[in-house]
């Protein structure tokens, strides 16, 4: 009987081996944003390492689908065989915050299974030059002064920048004037011309604008940013919010698979070429398995509906 074990589980081995490893196929990293942006950069520097972790003769390939707040590329990973071979990068909010903006989209958070957290970025405030204000204080003075007046720039309605302003202003007893963009190039131009006194974004745009840097969304100040920068938390607003993000497969990955990419995700996240690529792009280095990216990813949509909602933003 003893004999008969062995043979039976030298049997498995390799079938185990194959699954766990991929080889000769080739794995789709789905980036929801353009050539390019940082994300993007981010998701060709990952891919390398990642195919390494894989083992075998894994390919990975990165493929661009970008646009509608990242649920073009969210619907496409959402659709896909279970497989290991379609797998999302990127931030989360295409994943938990579309979804409650957009009822009419054909997924849901559900639809995926979190494979592992691979990054963090960090949200800043941030003043034009010709701002009439120079600190955080500054600004929430002149705004409860002349309410709904002083103007923000952000990346779009339920985007971690707005999520932080808002929840900002509620906490300060300010109203402001949102102004919404479609993408950051156009915000950044408009706040380097003053055309905008302030914009909300992440710390990678925000270096080297010649931009102020009022506060930050963190719960400690970042010396990379500047030991002379404040929290918003430092300063009396208790507002914490990071941006994050990682790999996403479709729900029903095989149980053995979904260890298998896990694991390789986590590792890629420890290789020198993908975090010096996160350092120059002033990105952070956050790996979480998948148990705890699912569990913030739960997190940030329930948190999410309750802020959108009490703005009025959730369609009926």
């Amino acid at each position: 009987m003893m004999h008969r074990r062995a043979l039976l589980a030298a049997l498995a081995l390799p079938a185990l081996a194959q699954a766990q490893e991929i080889p000769g196929r080739t794995v789709t990293l789905v980036v929801p944003f353009s050539p390019g942006t940082v994300i993007d950069i981010m998701a060709r520097a990952f891919a390398e390492p990642f195919r390494q972790a894989l083992g075998g003769a894994a390919n990975v390939v990165v493929v661009n689908r970008d646009g509608a707040g990242g649920s073009i590329a969210g619907a496409f990973v959402a659709q896909s065989r279970p497989d290991g071979t379609v797998i999302g990068f990127g931030p989360s909010g295409g994943l938990t915050v579309q979804p409650i903006l957009v009822p009419s989209l054909s997924y849901r958070l559900e639809a995926f299974e979190p494979v592992c957290q691979t990054f963090e970025n960090i949200f800043a405030l941030a003043a034009a030059p010709n701002a009439p204000f120079r600190t955080l204080p500054e600004m929430i003075e002149l705004a409860r002064a002349r309410p709904e007046t002083l103007s923000f720039g952000h990346a779009g309605n339920g985007t971690t920048g707005h999520r932080i302003i808002r929840e900002f202003e509620m906490r300060a007893g300010i109203r402001l004037n949102e102004v919404g963009y479609r993408g950051g190039g156009q915000m950044l131009t408009d706040a380097q011309a003053g055309t905008i006194p302030m914009i909300v974004t992440t710390w990678a745009t925000l270096r080297n604008s010649g931009l102020r840097v009022l506060a930050i969304a963190s719960d400690q100040r970042d010396p990379a940013i500047g030991a002379e920068v404040p929290t918003f938390r430092e300063l009396g607003h208790d507002v914490t919010l990071r941006g994050f993000g990682g790999l996403w497969a479709p729900r029903g990955l095989p149980a053995e698979l979904a260890q298998r990419l896990e694991a390789a995700c986590l590792e890629a996240t420890r290789s020198e070429a993908y975090g010096s690529v996160m350092r120059n792009a002033a990105q952070v280095v956050a790996p979480l398995d998948a148990a705890r990216f699912a569990e913030r990813l739960r997190q940030e949509q329930q948190e999410a509906r309750t802020l959108l909602d009490r703005l009025g933003l959730i369609p009926r």
